[in-house]
């Protein structure tokens, strides 16, 4: 990937763009990866509740973790301000 990921609007940019290139929807990935729907749409939005499926979402469209480095340094960055 030329792009390095570093932000929530670009991850979700990101994961947009590798469903749509599969022609599948969000739904569809949500089954394929047998978790609910909402913790695909909480992951792509930065929400908590989809926080730990990131890593698993990014590796299911081929992703290489990599290029996430510096969105998941920001997500601990906001997640130990939140707590």
């Amino acid at each position: 990937m030329a792009e390095k990921i570093t932000s929530t609007a670009q991850f979700r940019r990101w994961v947009k763009m590798q469903v749509a290139s599969r022609e599948m929807t969000m739904a569809q990935l949500a089954r394929q990866m047998n978790i609910p729907q909402t913790r695909v749409s909480e992951a792509i939005h930065g929400k908590n509740g989809g926080n730990k499926y990131i890593l698993p979402i990014i590796q299911e469209l081929g992703g290489d973790a990599a290029d996430f480095e510096e969105f998941f340094k920001a997500m601990d960055g906001d997640m130990e301000r939140t707590t």
